[in-house]
């Protein structure tokens, strides 16, 4: 079967894969009930908040406050967006003020669907619901893409696994459907990554367009949001490195400085966007500038006394000690971040002692392990980059366990288990 479908020429093999992914996406959110507007319950409904302000705003043909930043009203953070929202309610420039700590890049693209949903479906309700299943539907596609490139690397066994682990996760299917955070561009680096792999891999090297979209996944993750950008710069590399562990290291180097390049070439193009918004609504380049740097200060710190005088290790046991949040939940079953950590690690030292004993090559541990310790490296350095914001924000931060330690704990799980398996029957 997997011979026939590489057999077809490859416009067929992207379009048959293309309905499938959405075909699924459409299943497991329907089934989840991930496009529901309580059924779910929501994550950090406040900072969404913003994205209706700028729905309606566009709905109502205005331009101001904030060109396409998001919007509050006067009580900062409030729902009282979105009740005018789903009750299509008159509001005035004066009803807001504009949130200048982002680009708003997904309030714009939201609120360009909305006035094209508001034309068949005038319930503000019912848009709602549209714009959370799309939501969802997105980022259960971003998810099943990835699953693919785990089935080619690990098996399906491990893809399944993957899948499971974003299913059956309480955080992820709580916060997929916000339409401040969008959790599906959270995925878009590392997805550019791994096509960059699939591609290099298949031709011998790495054409100049896989570069180009290293650049726009990480400029279009940064310009809906700078939050936990560090978290997506690692998965972006972490096929790569993956890569470099199992072929030639010095070619799979070089593609990865180049990846790095590329990925922090989005980063700044989305804060030029931004320096540019700041120079309309403020009237000059130095306002722009001193918000610029306030919002980074505020959350990014390397020192202990810049910002806050948490330190590292206090973040760092918050969220590996005193917040002990389901990652899984299986019916009335559920895994927390310490015992899947010890589980894993155990896995990797009963399959790396069956592996000597039966004298297999260790080294077929070295691309997995490396994409374990990014896997795990990858939320962390949020917490140890912007340790004032992250220590603050337990409402927020256990969601980057996701990306992706939790999905990639399950995956290998499945994979050591195989691999020690088929040592022992050889």
């Amino acid at each position: 079967m997997k011979q026939k479908f590489r057999s077809l020429p490859a416009a067929v093999q992207v379009a048959v894969t293309a309905v499938v992914v959405v075909v699924l996406a459409v299943v497991l959110t329907v089934w989840r009930h991930n496009g529901s507007t309580y059924l779910t319950g929501f994550w950090d409904n406040g900072s969404q908040t913003l994205v209706f302000g700028r729905m309606l705003q566009m709905q109502q043909n205005q331009t101001s406050p904030g060109g396409f930043m998001g919007v509050y009203t006067q009580d900062w953070s409030d729902e009282q967006n979105r009740y005018w929202y789903r009750d299509n309610t008159p509001v005035s420039p004066q009803d807001f003020q504009a949130y200048t700590h982002q680009t708003g890049l997904q309030g714009w693209a939201f609120g360009v669907l909305n006035k094209v949903l508001s034309v068949f479906e005038n319930r503000g309700e019912a848009r709602e619901i549209i714009l959370y299943n799309i939501n969802s539907m997105l980022f259960y596609a971003a998810t099943l893409l990835v699953c693919l490139a785990v089935w080619r690397a690990w098996g399906p066994l491990s893809a399944l696994a993957w899948l499971c682990a974003v299913v059956f996760a309480p955080w992820p299917q709580r916060g997929m459907k916000d339409l401040y955070w969008c959790l599906w561009t959270w995925l878009l680096p590392a997805l550019a990554g791994l096509l960059l792999c699939a591609v290099t891999r298949r031709r011998g090297k790495t054409p100049w367009w896989c570069y180009l979209l290293v650049f726009a996944a990480c400029m279009v993750r940064c310009m809906c949001g700078f939050e936990f950008i560090s978290t997506f710069l690692i998965l972006c590399e972490a096929p790569l490195v993956y890569c470099w562990a199992g072929g030639d290291r010095r070619a799979w180097l070089r593609r990865m400085i180049c990846t790095g390049f590329a990925a922090v070439g989005g980063v700044a193009a989305a804060l030029g966007a931004w320096f540019i918004q700041g120079v309309i609504y403020f009237g000059s380049a130095a306002g722009s500038w001193q918000n610029l740097t306030g919002a980074v200060t505020s959350r990014v710190s390397l020192t202990d006394d810049m910002v806050s005088d948490v330190s590292v290790a206090q973040v760092l046991t918050r969220y590996f000690v005193e917040v002990d949040e389901p990652l899984l939940q299986f019916g009335p079953l559920t895994i927390t971040l310490k015992p899947l950590i010890a589980v894993t690690l155990l896995g990797f030292a009963l399959c790396l002692a069956v592996l000597a004993l039966r004298k297999k090559p260790l080294a077929v541990l070295a691309g997995p392990a490396l994409v374990w310790v990014l896997s795990l490296v990858a939320p962390v350095s949020w917490m140890v980059l912007s340790k004032a914001h992250a220590y603050v924000h337990v409402h927020l931060v256990p969601m980057l366990w996701h990306f992706a330690l939790v999905p990639v704990s399950c995956a290998l799980l499945v994979w050591l288990v195989k691999t020690a398996i088929t040592a022992v029957k050889e």
